[in-house]
């Protein structure tokens, strides 16, 4: 019974045992389970991170390629900026040059012109003290002494017509106005009224140009009203002086033209000086019929700008013949300024009078 006992005892002990092994196994089965589990679910969480992880790399990616493709867009188009600024210096250089030669070519026309007038000046060098008969032999002498009476002296000039004609057969004529800085050839083209405008007497085109008149006049100041047009310079050449006429002194103290033609010196009386509008006088007024002329006459003296002088105790009719200078008005392209004068020693004028 003892042994009988005794082994149960070992029996249940070894039962109790085992059983408590078996807990413990299974306690240690369910722990090695739960860590597992949380392995199982760091893993996933790990590779979780891991996508997000390479979406972000992905991102990245994507953005450094953004970044790159922005840099070359950028510096494609900074080159491209680079071209067109380049492209616009040349352009703005090559340009610049233009002008400079353009300027330089100007200034060289302008200097080339007005040392040939000071040298035909020069050549024709005016004895103010001295005197030349207004007219020759064969015209008479009434024209003479009413020069005589009125004390007007006619300035000395030594002009050798054929040298003028071998510089420019288109010149048939001189004026010179005493106070000013009006002492020219004229000229006058044989087809073109406008050439003179822009051409100088060499034929080279640019300013000054020249004294000329149109082809509506004939070049010996027969006609009723003979127009001279020439450029209003800054430095005062050309016609550039008349516009002292504008000052009353000027005006009254200085009076006298001089047209010098091969046979004969015609001398006009400075009567008015004004502001005009740029009509075409000879285009605009019949000067041919003496209602015509004495209309052109009537609207002359009604001219009431406070600037326009007229000289009192002078009459013109339409039995005088007029010259006009018109040059142009700086700041008003639109307007002329004209200085008319009437001749004074007039043959065909006092030949008439004698007659009667």
């Amino acid at each position: 019974m003892e042994g009988s006992e005794a082994r149960l005892a070992v029996s249940g002990s070894f039962r109790n045992k085992r059983k408590i092994l078996t807990n413990k196994n299974d306690r240690e089965m369910d722990e090695m389970d739960k860590m597992d589990k949380k392995l199982n679910q760091t893993d996933r969480k790990d590779r979780q991170t891991d996508g997000k992880l390479n979406q972000t790399d992905r991102k990245d990616g994507q953005t450094d390629r953004k970044s790159n493709q922005s840099e070359k867009k950028m510096n494609s188009k900074k080159k491209q900026n680079k071209l067109i600024y380049i492209i616009l210096l040349l352009v703005f250089a090559a340009a610049l040059v233009v002008i400079i030669v353009c300027m330089a070519k100007k200034h060289s026309t302008e200097k080339k012109a007005q040392e040939e007038y000071q040298d035909l000046a020069a050549k024709t060098e005016t004895d103010k003290t001295g005197t030349e008969e207004a007219e020759d032999a064969g015209e008479g002498n009434k024209a003479d002494d009413v020069l005589a009476e009125l004390g007007i002296e006619v300035p000395a000039k030594e002009i050798d017509w054929t040298a003028l004609q071998e510089t420019n057969e288109d010149i048939y004529a001189w004026i010179y106005i005493p106070g000013t800085k009006v002492d020219y050839p004229i000229v006058q083209h044989k087809t073109d009224d406008t050439y003179y405008l822009e051409h100088n007497l060499d034929g080279s085109e640019g300013y000054p140009g020249c004294i000329y008149t149109e082809l509506w006049n004939y070049k010996g100041f027969q006609d009723r009203n003979t127009v001279l047009y020439g450029h209003n310079m800054k430095d005062g050449t050309m016609f550039g002086t008349l516009h002292n006429y504008e000052d009353e002194a000027f005006f009254q103290e200085n009076r006298y033209a001089f047209i010098y033609r091969p046979e004969k010196v015609l001398v006009y009386d400075i009567f008015a000086a004004y502001e005009y509008d740029d009509e075409h006088l000879l285009y605009h007024y019949n000067l041919t019929s003496d209602a015509g002329y004495q209309e052109y006459l009537d609207k002359v003296f009604q001219v009431r700008d406070m600037g326009a002088h007229f000289r009192e105790g002078v009459e013109v009719g339409i039995q005088n013949h007029i010259i006009t200078l018109s040059t142009c008005i700086g700041d008003k392209p639109e307007n002329r300024y004209l200085v008319q004068g009437v001749l004074v020693n007039d043959p065909g004028l006092y030949e008439d009078a004698a007659g009667e």
